[in-house]
């Protein structure tokens, strides 16, 4: 989904402009960069929690060549999923097991094949 399509699905489900729903979206991810900036953690109940990790500056080789490079202190970032959120994506896989389940242990004589075959 790209933001442009959310920003639709925003507005329909809101039932507010286009522009009003970009605005509250563009709201929504300034507030939660500057406190990632600020604090270095989000918590989205039910949806995930997004945190800063910080990794010491440190002394690497690169593969290729051998040669000793310096990396700076840098910042990553990481997102883990709620409990809602993995509960929703994995929904449909469980009904698609579910639904493999139920046609093997469906019995279907090998007759009724070679009835519809003629």
């Amino acid at each position: 989904m790209t933001r442009v399509q959310l920003v639709d699905k925003l507005a329909y489900r809101m039932k507010v402009t286009k522009k009003d729903a970009d605005t509250y979206l563009t709201a929504f991810l300034d507030s939660i960069m500057d406190t990632l900036a600020k604090d270095g953690r989000v918590v989205v109940q039910g949806f995930g929690s997004f945190k800063v990790n910080e990794y010491k500056a440190r002394v690497a080789k690169k593969p290729l060549t051998g040669e000793v490079i310096h990396l700076p202190v840098r910042r990553k970032l990481s997102f883990h999923a709620g409990k809602e959120l993995r509960e929703r994506v994995n929904e449909e896989m469980e009904l698609m097991h579910e639904a493999e389940d139920l046609i093997r242990r469906l019995h279907v004589p090998e007759s009724a094949f070679e009835a519809t075959m003629g």
